[in-house]
């Protein structure tokens, strides 16, 4: 009997090697709002949470972020969302949990419009039943949708889309501190991506509920989930 019936993949990171296209687009909005460049520790920071708060983060007022988050998508659209690939093994890793039975979806605190656009780019779509990102760009008025920016209102959406009664047999596959504690406060099971752009450290710490699995390949994350 498999381990989990439902597995939610963040996107940058877990699924996908994102970080050229999006480091690079953070830069241009600080060369095009002529503001100084941060320490590269710095910014590979924006990597995983949504770029309003990170921009926050590193010192903008909320006008500016506003206007950063512009310029960002702008690049974005133009550039940025063509340097990103799935890592090996990854396909074959969607294969033998879909051939499993398991219903997957995609929770990711990017724009909606953005992991909609990516996951069909590098052929993804056909594996999850539910793709879910932030909807801040559409409204929520226009959708009639609940808000979601967070990593946990992105979870529970999607989970609410695989038409699963509880939580107990979900797992959060991803590999940053909001994808463990996003598995933490909907009471999901978290495997940590050490492939990807977080550290085990922080994952062990905002995992608070349990204790994670950890996946140095994707290929190890089938067996975490069907064991």
């Amino acid at each position: 009997m498999r381990k989990y019936d439902i597995a939610l993949f963040d996107l940058d990171g877990t699924l996908s090697e994102s970080a050229p296209g999006i480091l690079e687009c953070v830069r241009m909005i600080f060369s095009e709002m002529k503001r100084p460049l941060p320490p590269e520790e710095e910014i590979r920071k924006f990597i995983g949470p949504p770029m309003y708060d990170s921009l926050k983060r590193v010192g903008f007022n909320e006008e500016d972020a506003k206007v950063g988050v512009e310029i960002y998508k702008r690049n974005f659209v133009k550039t940025g969302i063509y340097k990103n690939k799935v890592y090996d093994g990854m396909f074959q890793v969607l294969d033998e949990l879909k051939s499993a039975g398991v219903r997957l979806g995609v929770a990711s605190t990017k724009y909606q419009v953005f992991t909609d656009r990516i996951i069909k780019m590098l052929e993804l779509d056909k594996y999850f039943d539910v793709v879910g990102g932030s909807n801040a760009l559409t409204g929520n008025a226009e959708t009639n949708e609940k808000p979601r920016s967070n990593k946990i209102e992105v979870m529970n959406y999607v989970i609410s889309g695989l038409k699963d009664s509880g939580t107990e047999k979900v797992v959060m596959v991803g590999d940053t501190k909001y994808d463990a504690d996003g598995a933490a406060q909907t009471g999901c099971g978290f495997i940590g991506c050490l492939f990807g752009y977080g550290t085990k450290e922080e994952m062990e710490e905002y995992y608070t509920t349990g204790t994670p699995l950890f996946a140095k390949n994707p290929s190890d994350i089938a067996s975490m989930i069907l064991c």
